[in-house]
């Protein structure tokens, strides 16, 4: 039983070590998107860039300044420290701040818990609920559309 509690304490602490090795403060050095992890318990996109910047190519590039947000209160931000834009009708900001980019189809790839980024149905006033965002839902990292409730 030690072993097993010894195993899970090194476990959980190497998980600890890595997010905040990944976590750095850097704002302008080189990075690779392919070091990006979403971080489940918060909810944060964990990169080798700051929260204020955003890696601009999956090998070998450069963290560069974010170009929108999806929060009001993006992470990393100050009081009154200057944001990036929140993202017009029909259009999302994904989870690296890389830019605004039209809504998602039905059957498309969309980030883990982000309903807003699917493109709502033509009939989304029939499946819309509490439960969904406009009748369409990001489920297992894709745009579906779907009526969630008891029937």
């Amino acid at each position: 039983m030690a072993y097993l509690l010894q195993f899970l304490f090194l476990t959980i602490s190497f998980h600890t070590i890595s997010i905040t090795a990944l976590s750095s403060m850097n704002n302008t050095g080189t990075c690779s998107s392919n070091n990006t992890i979403f971080d489940p318990s918060t909810h944060k996109l964990i990169s080798q860039c700051s929260d204020h910047t955003f890696c601009s190519s999956p090998i070998n590039g450069m963290c560069i300044p974010r170009l929108c947000r999806r929060d009001e209160f993006p992470f990393g931000y100050g009081p009154g420290e200057a944001l990036p834009p929140l993202c017009p009708q029909q259009l999302f900001c994904p989870d690296d701040g890389s830019g605004c980019r039209p809504l998602v189809t039905v059957g498309a790839p969309c980030e883990p818990n982000r309903d807003e980024q699917c493109l709502p149905p033509l009939d989304w006033q029939d499946l819309a609920s509490y439960q969904n965002y406009n009748g369409s839902i990001c489920l297992k990292s894709t745009c579906m559309c779907v009526k969630v409730g008891l029937s």
